[in-house]
């Protein structure tokens, strides 16, 4: 009995065929191996990526209440494995959330540490567990910029909050002054102000600004306020006050004698930037006719301000604070800025508080599963577009498999239907 040389290349192929699937399927980092190992003798440029574990950072979980200038977040992400062997794994660490620490797998109760090596991650993977969750801390996100402009006709708090991961459902607790009413929240966009006020639940009571329900990685909220009406009626008998660029002369009844006022009267920064701030405040001009005022500053950290400004009769123009912090060490400091007409002179005062840059928060300490408070769905579409990716390129090896069994048998079938030939000598 013999074969010809056409069907043994056949069954040698088909059987090759088999081979190079079945390992693919059974030991895909061999497969990688054998791949980009032979394409790097003959210096072909090829990679070849088998997936071993995928991230499914859409459903994502944060196990603690998200809170500005609050505690860690706990953060859990699913996992899931592929094929069902134990290898040790290094990957990146999941997308958006590089600045996450205390890493760990929880492994159907199993905790294992996980390895951190700059962006990557490492850990002993049982693949036969498929669906598994990592566990990360997060920092909570910060209030790094705080700008208050207090004046006798508005009130006005700026804040900039700042988080290195995507959150969800944040809360902001800051304090504001009870001197105003009207309090309206504005989130500012493209140095445009949007209310928010009712979207995200602002609440002023006792001091306190409370609001809540946004998203966030950065961003910057404006509180504005009124003066209520303990305050108008003070004004109203001492005279002054003033409107901080609001536009045209502020509705409050000054004295008849009185030549002009500046707004705001008290600026706060609370920063712990190191380098150039920019503040403004606004001269109003009172008298029936065009009058020069002259400006001095003391010099802490304000370093230039124009001298002198010309306005005509009931105008107003808005003069820069330019500051700089390069240098300071954390404290506290103050500046004035004054403004003169003749023997009349308002004084601004300016008061930095500097920060020190903040550190990374404690680590804890890996724990149980805590249950589930909320859940981000944002990313599902992604993460199902790259899921069914990986279930093509399975369907394809799949096919080689059946193509390559289905070619091998075949080759035996018209093998054996063939009649025995019998060689004489």
């Amino acid at each position: 009995m013999s074969l010809r040389k056409d069907k043994i290349f056949l069954i040698t192929i088909s059987v090759m065929l088999l081979l190079l699937a079945s390992s693919t399927l059974l030991f895909p980092s061999m497969t990688n191996s054998i791949i980009t190992g032979l394409a790097s003798i003959i210096g072909l440029p090829v990679t070849l990526n088998i997936t071993h574990v995928s991230f499914d950072t859409g459903n994502r979980e944060q196990l603690d209440p998200v809170i500005v200038n609050g505690n860690n977040i706990t953060i859990r992400i699913p996992v899931t494995y592929y094929d069902n062997i134990t290898m040790n794994i290094t990957t990146n660490k999941p997308t958006g959330f590089e600045c996450g620490y205390d890493w760990y797998i929880n492994e159907s109760g199993n905790i294992k540490s996980v390895i951190v090596n700059g962006t990557n991650i490492s850990w002993e993977a049982d693949k036969s567990v498929k669906n598994t969750y990592l566990y990360f801390e997060a920092p909570p996100p910060l209030i790094i910029s705080e700008v208050t402009y207090t004046g006798d006709s508005y009130y006005e708090k700026t804040i900039t909050i700042s988080s290195c991961c995507a959150l969800i459902n944040v809360s902001v607790n800051v304090s504001v002054s009870e001197d105003y009413e009207d309090y309206t929240l504005y989130l500012i966009e493209n140095n445009t102000l949007i209310n928010k006020t009712g979207e995200y639940h602002l609440q002023v009571s006792n001091g306190r600004a409370t609001f809540y329900s946004f998203n966030l990685s950065n961003k910057t909220f404006r509180i504005q306020a009124t003066p209520n009406a303990t305050l108008v009626e003070r004004v109203i008998r001492v005279g002054g006050g003033g409107g901080g660029g609001r536009g045209g002369i502020p509705m409050l009844n000054y004295t008849p004698t009185q030549p002009f006022f500046v707004e705001p009267n008290y600026i706060s920064i609370i920063t712990s930037a190191q380098g150039p701030l920019k503040a403004n405040i606004t001269i109003y001009n009172l008298r029936g006719e065009e009058k020069t005022f002259n400006i001095s500053f003391t010099t802490n950290f304000i370093y230039d301000m124009r001298s002198s400004i010309t306005l005509p009769h009931k105008d107003f123009a808005e003069i820069p604070i330019y500051m700089d912090t390069t240098g300071l060490e954390p404290g506290d400091y103050t500046d004035y800025v004054y403004v003169r007409s003749g023997d009349t002179e308002e004084r601004v005062t300016v008061n930095l508080e500097l920060l020190e840059a903040e550190e990374e928060a404690e680590e804890k300490t890996p724990v149980q599963e805590q249950p589930k408070q909320i859940i981000i769905g944002e990313e599902k579409e992604q993460v199902t577009r790259e899921m069914g990716v990986k279930k093509k390129s399975a369907m394809l090896t799949l096919l080689l498999v059946i193509s390559s069994l289905l070619l091998l048998a075949g080759v035996v079938f018209l093998y054996l239907r063939k009649k025995t030939k019998i060689i004489r000598y």
